[in-house]
């Protein structure tokens, strides 16, 4: 009886686990957060006027399923399925709604672009709504935008600004609730400027200016927060991560109750923990080495448009990364070492990172300080996930069942999550 029960116990704690993804899986979601893209162009004069550039061109393309959730009557006979005749329907309700939470000045002075819908897009997370609009600021003038859309809807939401004001490059992320830069316009000494004093924007959000920023320094900082953002909001990323790090322990794993006492064995087993822990530190650094170096090699190569992929297939293909790494903890194979799994699938995974950058449209200089502090934001959220790990770990794994139900429940877990996510992910391609 005492046996079956040791031997059902497990079974049961695993199973539950197992059961719990199952339940979460339709909740969760995939690595993308709640993205808005602004292109800011400069563009020509009239024909018959002097000079270039007297006007600022705009091109906004925002999510239909965030466009949903901000206007009710988006989806008119709740059917969950937006039509192109709901959508076209809804224009007027959409502009409405962008002019409310974009505030836009020149030099101080108030102007509404006047939003026309022009298309719908096709991006990795879903439809995409694109209008445009043109904002009749002159080339010298100060242009400020204060950003409210999705404030109080949806706290992961952020406006990636790319393209070209005043002739120089620009590179920006808006969050409304103040998380990202307040200010995007940078002093030729690299300090920022703090816009009018007092001046709030929508549900308080301060004026936020974009000016190209002069110091490359600003925009690293930029999206290396952004980077954090990124990967912290990214779950596959994460779950991926942890199918990765589950098998290895950092102490000594306990044994099962013997009816013979150790005695004498002392100064061997601390020998032997002290071993352990070495090895398995070894084990981490290597494997998350690996996989940094990994998803910066595509990365910064897709980032720079030097290698251009769909997401239709690095999608599903990060989802099925999650399955067979939590597959190999349930099903070992001789010779595989998953330091190598981390390599290989971190450039796909990398692929699945540059995603932001490349639909945000940034380019020239201000890319390439883009792109290294975003992967340099990525890092540093990946080396927090890592040491919040390693502190549950040294806890956990002293226990007798930690084998049994952290890293094969766990992997089992994780293994139902890729299962929806694969399949969630190939339906949508399709």
């Amino acid at each position: 009886m005492r046996c079956e029960h040791w031997i059902t116990a497990p079974l049961r704690a695993m199973v539950a686990v197992v059961l719990l993804a199952a339940a979460l899986a339709p909740s969760a979601r995939a690595h993308k957060a709640s993205d808005a893209y602004l292109r800011v162009a400069d563009a020509p004069a009239p024909l018959g006027t002097a000079g270039a550039g007297a006007s600022v061109g705009l091109v906004l393309s925002v999510a239909l399923k965030d466009v949903d959730a901000a206007l009710e009557q988006l989806d008119a006979n709740g059917d969950r399925q937006l039509t192109w005749g709901e959508v076209r329907q809804s224009v007027p309700a959409m502009a409405q709604w962008l002019g409310q939470g974009m505030l836009w000045q020149c030099d101080g002075t108030a102007t509404a672009p006047a939003w026309r819908f022009e298309a719908l897009e096709q991006r990795t997370d879903g439809r995409y709504a694109r209008l445009a609009a043109t904002l009749p600021c002159a080339p010298a003038q100060a242009v400020t935008l204060r950003y409210g859309l999705m404030q109080g809807i949806d706290p992961t939401h952020r406006l990636l600004v790319g393209g070209v004001l005043g002739g120089q490059p620009l590179a920006a992320v808006l969050a409304p609730d103040g998380r990202a830069s307040t200010d995007l316009r940078s002093a030729g000494s690299g300090v920022a400027s703090q816009g009018e004093p007092g001046a709030q924007g929508v549900g308080g959000a301060d004026a936020q200016e974009l000016a190209s920023p002069r110091s490359g320094v600003a925009t690293l900082l930029q999206f290396v927060a952004e980077g954090v953002h990124h990967i912290l909001q990214g779950y596959d990323h994460l779950a991926f991560l942890l199918a990765l790090l589950l098998p290895i322990s950092l102490v000594r794993q306990p044994l099962p109750r013997s009816p013979q006492p150790m005695t004498k064995q002392l100064p061997a087993s601390r020998t032997t923990d002290a071993l352990d822990r070495r090895t398995g530190l070894k084990a981490l650094l290597v494997t998350v080495t690996l996989f940094t170096l990994g998803h910066s090699v595509t990365l910064a190569l897709a980032g720079l448009g030097w290698v251009t992929v769909s997401g239709n297939w690095v999608e599903p293909a990060i989802a099925i990364s999650i399955g067979i790494s939590a597959l190999l903890n349930l099903f070992p194979v001789r010779g595989l070492r998953g330091h190598w799994l981390a390599l290989g699938f971190g450039l796909i995974h990398g692929l699945g990172f540059s995603g932001v950058l490349v639909e945000a449209g940034i380019s020239g200089s201000s890319l390439v300080w883009a792109l290294a502090g975003f992967n340099l934001g990525v890092e540093a959220g990946q080396l927090l996930v890592v040491a919040l790990w390693c502190a549950a770990s040294l806890v956990l794994a002293r226990w007798v069942l930690y084998r049994t139900v952290v890293v094969r429940g766990g992997s089992a877990a994780l293994l139902v999550l890729s299962l929806y996510w694969t399949v969630q992910r190939i339906a949508f391609s399709g």
